[in-house]
């Protein structure tokens, strides 16, 4: 393709649910972004590519995340644009996002990282896109959160499971230099992973499998004293019986990718199988819980 143009994915969505379907893109692009007016109920989820994306790729994620939502699959359009400077000042400017002692940035960031933050380098369209997704930032805040809550020993041991990028497992293994699994069951995921694992230098803490749930082999041999999932509220749900019998008795579990409306049926799920809601992190419509399971 000639370097005058840029691969365009883009499709319609709710308001509410532009982060979710923005995050279904983020294997298969090297930007990601979502509009809206004011007012609109509709916002516009678009993709960008140097090189032509996989069409039948591009298809499933978007109508597995409608099929999680109970929502009919948006119609995808991919077409072919001009590069407009706009575009890559966009990817080069991305700003950096704090949450808590993280310090998110892309690749593009030149200056230090602030004096006591962990650093994050990702692409720009990784794991943010243009701006930053609640539910990842929710995590990363619970995350920075477990410093002072009182747990039953040191963690050693952690689970990504839905690890898309791998942000949140790198989080994990800057933070406490301990081996965590990322599992998700997209391969173009879990490559991805393994890339930004190396980029921040805990390639040696981070081991990205392919599979669904908790059905790698290596995964289910696991138990774990941190299991995080951002993943979908259905989802969740499904696997909140793999999650209780995988998490060691006083361990935690961090949950996102949920609307607030649908937390309740999460806590829910997860009681049924020992786990207590400990606390949670709410920005805008999207919320985080962290959960203990009983000792």
């Amino acid at each position: 393709m000639s370097a005058e143009f840029l691969y365009r994915i883009a499709f319609d969505v709710p308001r509410a649910l532009g982060d979710a379907f923005a995050e279904s893109l983020e294997p298969h692009v090297s930007s990601v972004s979502w509009m809206a007016q004011e007012e609109a109920t509709l916002v516009e989820v678009q993709g960008f590519n140097d090189d032509a994306p996989d069409e039948a790729a591009v298809q499933l994620a978007v109508s597995l995340t409608a099929e999680a939502l109970d929502l009919s699959a948006p119609t995808v359009e991919i077409s072919q644009i001009p590069v407009r400077n706009w575009v890559l000042d966009n990817i080069k400017q991305f700003p950096p996002i704090q949450a808590g002692r993280f310090f998110v940035h892309s690749a593009e960031y030149e200056d230090p990282i602030p004096h006591s933050q962990i650093g994050l380098r990702v692409p720009a369209g990784a794991a943010f896109g243009s701006g930053d997704h609640s539910s990842t930032k929710g995590c990363l805040l619970a995350l920075d959160k477990m410093d002072h809550m009182p747990v039953g020993g040191p963690i050693r041991s952690a689970l990504d499971m839905g690890c898309g990028s791998g942000i949140l497992a790198i989080a994990m293994a800057k933070r406490w230099h301990i081996p965590v699994v990322a599992s998700d069951i997209d391969p173009i995921s879990t490559a991805v992973t393994r890339e930004n694992a190396e980029i921040n230098g805990v390639a040696r803490y981070v081991r990205s499998l392919c599979a669904p749930g908790y059905q790698h082999p290596d995964v289910a041999a696991g138990r774990y004293d941190l299991i995080v999932s951002n993943i979908l509220a259905r989802p969740l749900t499904r696997l909140a019986k793999d999650l209780g019998r995988h998490l060691k008795p006083g361990g935690w579990a961090v949950l996102s990718g949920l609307l607030i409306k649908d937390a309740n049926r999460i806590i829910t799920a997860h009681a049924y199988h020992g786990l207590r809601l400990h606390s949670r992190v709410t920005l805008g419509e999207w919320g985080t819980l962290i959960l203990r399971k009983a000792i």
